[in-house]
């Protein structure tokens, strides 16, 4: 009943973090979900256009790879099982959350002082 409820959920923040990145990227707008601390304004930011220079790479990254993860994770469950790629996939995934978080912390302490 629940197989592929972390695929699911893959697809879902994968998708959300483009969102994110689309948001950031195109329109300007900073989604403090992903990328601020709780409590933060995203109106103090220092510099919009080198916050949103800087993380939106990371952030684009972020939401390609979990996307992918999800999308990998469903194939294993309902289609086919591939357990190297999966375990790969999730390796890669592990990998992009830490530089994601290690690349945010740096722009944040950079552009807003935390």
């Amino acid at each position: 009943m629940f197989e592929g409820i972390f695929g699911f959920i893959g697809l879902a923040c994968g998708i959300y973090c483009l969102y994110g990145f689309f948001m950031l990227k195109y329109k300007k707008i900073i989604n403090r979900t992903i990328l601020l601390p709780k409590g933060v304004d995203a109106g103090k930011c220092k510099d919009l256009e080198g916050y949103s220079r800087e993380a939106s790479l990371p952030l684009l990254l972020l939401g390609f790879i979990v996307t992918v993860y999800g999308a990998v994770d469903l194939y294993n469950i309902y289609v086919e099982r591939i357990p190297k790629v999966f375990i790969v996939m999730i390796t890669v995934v592990i990998l992009a959350l830490f530089g994601f978080a290690a690349a945010i912390r740096k722009c944040n302490k950079k552009y807003f002082g935390i």
